[in-house]
């Protein structure tokens, strides 16, 4: 059983510009990143690591404009999620 918490922030909650922006800016970032890590896969069969794709968007709108900790954790979490899948697909 998996819990689970939902945060539902109506668009008139004072901060809801702010986060509104700063999911698009993750949301960007992770896809952008996911479409590098994909394209290295497709061209060499290996895929990138966090420190290579994190080099490789350092300089990016998205990365610069969260916070860097925040910017850090996406790529993390997608590194996290190639070798899950990876695993997941011998496993099978």
């Amino acid at each position: 059983m998996r819990l689970v918490e939902k945060h539902i922030i109506k668009n008139t909650h004072k901060h809801y510009q702010e986060i509104d922006r700063l999911c698009f800016l993750s949301k960007n970032l992770y896809n952008a990143a996911n479409y590098l890590i994909r394209q290295s896969f497709f061209k060499t069969g290996k895929i990138l690591n966090y420190n290579q794709s994190q080099k490789l968007l350092q300089s990016q709108f998205d990365y610069k404009n969260l916070p860097a900790k925040v910017s850090q954790q996406i790529l993390m979490i997608l590194d996290k999620n190639w070798k899950a899948f990876f695993q997941a697909q011998k496993a099978y």
